[in-house]
């Protein structure tokens, strides 16, 4: 589980009448199934953006959030003080039993065995993340209705937290304002690689060794007799293939059929600790490796003496300017 460390609630930062965090709020966009979200408003009168960022497993929205909200930059300052008209949103992943820990109910967004060793038992992920896709995509619409732009609407999390909402994104039909993943991994990331290192070699573009070989995946051959030219292209175009076996994976609803996946426009930014023992480096440069197969424009981060967590100050300072940067917003000095 993650950083099993006691979070408390600092003293005074709660408050509506505070200046230094803003209100909190509950949403009114929780799943029966789902714990209300942890909602941290704005401190400004106008709300012009909105975040929403996952928790690790085993912990919780208010936990996380509770943390990452107090975390300073090296400035001193918050990211809610430094962005006053952004509204910050943690859920709460549902109890789901967990194989590993006996069946023992934990909160997780979805079930794994071994994160390091993801083809053992890679089944128990795909419930959770059917779902956990559902109701991500279900406050991004929320946040819509309520007035918020879509390009003005960030999402991610902290390990498997980051994982799931990378997934949810990916299936996800529009363009984000960002992303930010910390510690994370990409589920299925080696089914994704098949599907980019065959297509790419085949294509011989510049990163077509990348991945490596690999064999032909299931049902990229077709008929002619039946295909117009339109649908052969779209059909063996790599990155739709990728993007299409996401969705597939957790009978996802795919998209109509077109070149342009709007989402892989989103801007993201990856931070992972060298040090970390619990979702190991490589598994982070894995998905990078991947998102940038898919065309993705990342902002990488690695932390030579970091573990399993975020570094502050320095990746709070990354955050913020890559929020700076990817959403045009200026940031209170």
């Amino acid at each position: 589980m993650e950083n099993s460390s006691e979070t408390s609630f600092p003293e005074g930062n709660f408050s509506s009448e505070n200046p230094q965090v803003g209100g909190l709020s509950q949403s009114s966009t929780a799943s029966n199934s789902y714990p209300e979200p942890f909602v941290v408003e704005p401190i400004a009168s106008s709300h012009t953006h909105t975040i929403i960022l996952l928790h690790g497993r085993g912990s919780n929205g208010p936990k996380f959030g509770t943390e990452l909200i107090a975390s300073n930059t090296s400035t001193g300052k918050t990211l809610p003080v430094l962005f006053p008209s952004t509204k910050w949103i943690f859920p709460t992943a549902k109890k789901r039993r967990a194989v590993l820990f006996k069946r023992m109910p934990i909160n997780q967004w979805f079930d794994i065995y071994d994160i390091n060793n993801q083809t053992y038992r890679e089944h128990l992920q795909v419930d959770g993340l059917q779902e956990t896709t559902d109701y991500l995509h279900g406050l991004i619409e929320q946040e819509i209705r309520n007035g918020i732009p879509v390009e003005r609407i960030v999402v991610g999390g902290l390990s498997q937290g980051c994982a799931a909402s990378l997934y949810a994104m990916l299936c996800y039909n529009k363009r984000l304002g960002g992303y930010i993943g910390m510690c994370g991994w990409l589920p299925f990331a080696k089914y994704m690689e098949d599907c980019l290192g065959t297509s790419q070699n085949n294509d011989d573009t510049e990163d077509g060794d990348m991945f490596g070989e690999s064999d032909d995946e299931e049902g990229t051959t077709f008929e002619k007799e039946e295909q117009d030219d339109t649908q052969e292209t779209v059909a063996k175009n790599p990155i739709t293939e990728a993007i299409g076996f996401l969705k597939d994976n957790i009978s996802f609803p795919s998209s109509s059929k077109k070149n342009k996946i709007e989402v892989l426009e989103t801007l993201m930014f990856l931070g992972h600790g060298v040090l970390d023992e619990k979702v190991l480096f490589r598994l982070g440069e894995q998905a990078r490796d991947v998102l940038m197969g898919l065309g993705c424009k990342i902002t990488w981060k690695a932390y030579d003496d970091l573990g399993h967590w975020y570094k502050v100050p320095d990746e709070i300072d990354h955050i913020r300017d890559f929020l700076t940067d990817s959403l045009e917003l200026e940031a209170n000095s």
